[in-house]
């Protein structure tokens, strides 16, 4: 009698181990299909680091001058966010516990991040939040927020290009409204819902300019992430839910830009649409993309699909930065 029990839940098991298996061998492949233009010009570049332990990755770029990258998000658990600290040879991260000025608790979203000499760039709740670089890198594992830049939009995103600050909105109807002055229809006739403002950086106070964006960029909405090609091209990373993830690539050269000054908090200033008057070329791909980065011809692609929170990702490619190879 023992016997056929430890047979039956022998057999049990099996059939269970072999279920999943089997499942996710299906969304595996399932994706792998469903992407394949995708996938034909795309490689994995490293592992997503922090996935088991709660981390929603979110933000991600370079650090000119030093051979890492940074990626930074939130905790599923509601403790303190991350920034992890991603060497480019394949080691291991290091993971960053941040916290507020007056050292409570740090919890923020963190969409976005971006590196220029000692600051440290985080998207906030009124603006960019700033840490020192040399505070994320000491080695004790924590790092302490030591100044704010304010913004007249809500940021999502923010990247830096040749000494310019980019920092934009986020639009989805019904639960990420933007406000009314940055919907807009654009000269092809599209209906773009946010904005990314472009702030020239201050060489010696490595702080964006406290004179305002020198342009303003009318987007879509849905937009995760952005980044410069050296040629002049503008690449949106859009995505929300289980939809498919898109880039968009827009060619600035064809920017149409409105007649009249654009204002911007107390500022007026230029703007130029990324409408399909510009677009040049739509790449879609898996789901949940964030930031992306552009280095040597290649767009560098996190998404968030295999974080504890979401875990579908975790029985396809999620779990991994994929390379989409552009030029």
């Amino acid at each position: 009698m023992k016997k056929k029990i430890l047979k039956a839940i022998l057999i049990f098991v099996i059939a269970v181990f072999l279920l999943v298996v089997t499942v996710f061998s299906a969304f595996s492949i399932g994706e792998k299909i469903m992407f394949a233009d995708f996938y034909s010009n795309a490689e994995i570049h490293g592992k997503i680091p922090g996935l088991w332990s709660g981390y929603v990755p979110q933000g991600y770029c370079c650090v000119k001058g030093e051979d890492v990258r940074l990626s930074c998000g939130y905790m599923n658990d509601g403790k303190a966010s991350r920034i992890y600290i991603i060497p480019n040879d394949g080691g291991r991260a290091e993971s960053i516990e941040l916290s507020k000025a007056d050292g409570s608790l740090y919890d923020g979203h963190t969409g976005g991040i971006a590196v220029y000499g000692d600051n440290v760039f985080v998207t906030g709740a009124t603006g960019l939040d700033i840490f020192s670089y040399a505070d994320v890198t000491d080695g004790d594992g924590k790092a302490t927020q030591k100044d704010v830049f304010n913004t007249p939009l809500d940021p999502a995103y923010c990247f830096i290009n040749e000494g310019n600050l980019y920092v934009g909105s986020f639009y989805r109807a019904g639960n990420y409204e933007t406000p009314a002055e940055q919907r807009m229809t654009t000269p092809a006739g599209d209906g773009n819902t946010a904005v990314m403002a472009v702030y020239t950086i201050d060489v010696e106070t490595c702080l964006p300019s406290s004179n305002g964006p020198s342009l303003v960029y009318s987007t879509t909405g849905l937009v995760q992430g952005a980044t410069l090609t050296e040629d002049g091209k503008m690449i949106l990373s859009t995505s929300y839910g289980l939809a498919k993830s898109h880039l968009y690539i827009y060619d600035l050269s064809k920017a149409t830009e409105k007649t009249e000054m654009y204002t911007f908090g107390e500022h007026s200033v230029p703007l130029k649409y990324l409408d399909s008057a510009s677009l040049i070329e739509t790449v879609e791909a898996p789901p949940m993309s964030e930031e992306i980065i552009y280095k040597d011809g290649i767009i560098y692609i996190m998404t968030e699909s295999a974080s504890v929170k979401y875990l579908f990702g975790k029985l396809t490619t999620g779990s991994y930065v994929y390379g989409y190879k552009y030029q």
